[in-house]
């Protein structure tokens, strides 16, 4: 309960900066924050209060309130489960001809709903040397992506769970539907499947932004157009945030890559500029394959421009140009408030 003393009763209070945890509210008669919060984390905020003197007096208060994990109610974000057995629980679908334009018989890419690869739902994002999602010169691809939701800014704390399989020609024995092919991924970094995209607000000249979390195979062949990479082929997790013209860059490199294994892949975000978290779990639950706990995971950028950044879910197959088809399984997606939220979502 916020209090106040002096001036004339009874006070207003609001909020002047900032906000609550989603859950909370805080009553304007009587100061009192209340609630259950739905996302762990710390939130700064400014509390305001005036009286009701004819001419009134106010006076205002920086805060901060801590809600520790495990006391956190979950909350379901973004469930993309695939139970309605197509793909239409994505908002937007792009098989290589725009956003929403045209279907798998169009002669681009393909995007294609699979009851059941090795025991689970999965949609099948097949890149062909046609399919041109992105304006990106020299680059092939088609996507599944959703606008920029209200957990996509700052001072949100998610949770995202996913899996994913790069097939071989053993498992697309079984399960290929037109236009599907083993995934052979393109030279260098150019192989991206799931990126929490920066927006697409002006910057500044100098910027050199680019998606604030990205996860792609790559290799250490020399990048080459149309050749297939096969030297310490990987899976890789870059994160970016901080200064948008001199940005914060990490890269996390998982094992060699695995072909027809579902890899089961829980990721744990912060978004802040300077004091973010990211943590990235793979095949193991419980304990983190890589851990920061204070990373910057949004942009900031000079004053008249949108400060800090936010982002937005994208899931991809984007390559450098070649002449081959390729195809990344991804398996049922869900982002909540807390871990146990999106473990227990199916």
């Amino acid at each position: 309960m916020l209090q106040a003393s002096g001036g004339v009763t009874p006070y207003v209070w609001s909020m002047a900066t900032g906000q609550l945890p989603l859950g909370l509210s805080l009553n304007a008669s009587t100061g009192v924050i209340s609630g259950t919060p739905s996302a762990s984390g710390t939130y700064g905020f400014t509390a305001a209060v005036r009286d009701s003197e004819s001419i009134p007096q106010t006076a205002s208060q920086a805060l901060q309130l801590t809600v520790a994990p495990g006391t956190a109610s979950g909350t379901i974000y973004d469930n993309r489960d695939m139970s309605t057995a197509n793909l239409v629980q994505w908002i937007n679908r792009d098989f290589g001809l725009g956003t929403n334009v045209g279907s798998n018989q169009s002669g681009a890419g393909y995007l294609t709903y699979h009851a059941n690869v090795a025991g689970r739902r999965a949609a099948g994002m097949t890149v062909t040397p046609t399919a041109h999602a992105s304006p990106a010169a020299s680059s092939d691809s088609v996507y599944l992506w959703d606008p920029t939701q209200y957990w996509n800014y700052q001072p949100y704390e998610i949770w995202l769970r996913t899996s994913l399989m790069f097939p071989s020609s053993t498992t697309l024995s079984t399960t290929a539907a037109t236009g599907e092919a083993p995934f052979q991924p393109t030279t260098g970094n150019w192989n991206w499947f799931l990126e929490l995209h920066n927006d697409s607000n002006p910057v500044p000249s100098c910027a050199q932004e680019y998606a604030n979390l990205s996860m792609d195979v790559r290799d250490d062949d020399a990048v080459v157009s149309g050749v297939v990479g096969t030297k310490n082929v990987r899976m890789s997790m870059r994160i970016m945030g901080g200064n948008d013209c001199s940005p914060n860059t990490v890269w996390v490199d998982s094992p060699p890559l695995q072909w027809d294994h579902w890899y089961e892949v829980l990721l744990h975000i912060k978004w802040d500029p300077a004091n973010g978290i990211v943590e990235w779990y793979l095949d193991n639950f419980n304990t983190p394959y890589y851990s920061n706990l204070n990373i910057p995971t949004l942009y900031t950028r000079p004053a008249g421009y949108v400060n800090p950044s936010y982002t937005s879910l994208t899931l991809a197959h984007y390559r450098w140009h070649a002449t081959w088809n390729s195809t990344i399984y991804l398996g049922p997606l869900v982002v909540g408030s807390t871990k146990s939220s999106v473990l227990n979502a199916f």
